[in-house]
């Protein structure tokens, strides 16, 4: 994808009189998808992803509404990590106590209701508010069932309640997985 914006700037150098539709999306280039992209670079790991969907978000406000109307379901549709299992994971890990506090209250209300379900789950994205000020307002916590993360099948109770107050724990182990490849990079497709 970085090969694709990197064309396009290149076009745009050589241009000497660049379309309107060039210079919008060298804009969102620039103001958008780079810094996006950076972030990614520098923050690689999974427990990140639902902050770099947020700031995608954030970064695409200023687009004319037109354009949000393209942009806002492109995200949705990739927005994985806003899956509440990958959310909730974010917010065991988060600098805020309150916010870890929270994550961990909703693991474990999760892990009640999710153990009377006999069903196979399935992994529904929930819908996005764009209007969100910061990242845990993203989803509407009441309209979407919470999963408890599997990863975290193997701790107790106490174990995530510790989470909380402690740094030195399982979840900063697991925190090092990466959110994004260039593997992934590689196979995906314009």
């Amino acid at each position: 994808m970085a090969t694709a914006a990197n064309r396009v700037l290149m076009l745009y150098i050589n241009s000497s009189d660049p379309s309107g539709n060039l210079k919008e999306t060298v804009g969102f280039i620039l103001k958008s998808y780079m810094p996006v992209w950076l972030a990614i670079k520098k923050s690689k790991y999974f427990t990140n992803g639902p902050k770099h969907v947020f700031q995608a978000i954030q970064t695409s406000r200023y687009l004319s509404d037109e354009l949000l109307q393209v942009v806002d379901p492109i995200i949705q549709r990739n927005a994985f990590f806003e899956h509440t299992e990958n959310f909730l994971l974010t917010m065991l890990v988060n600098e805020r106590e309150h916010i870890r506090e929270l994550g961990c209250r909703r693991i474990l209300k999760a892990r009640q209701s999710f153990l009377k379900k006999k069903t196979v789950r399935n992994f529904v994205q929930p819908k996005i508010c764009f209007q969100a000020s910061y990242y845990i307002e993203i989803m509407n916590w009441n309209s979407c069932v919470v999963y408890p993360s599997p990863m975290l099948r193997d701790l107790s109770e106490d174990d995530i309640k510790s989470l909380i107050n402690s740094d030195a724990t399982p979840i900063r182990k697991m925190q090092k997985f990466p959110c994004h490849t260039q593997a992934v990079e590689r196979s995906s497709n314009l």
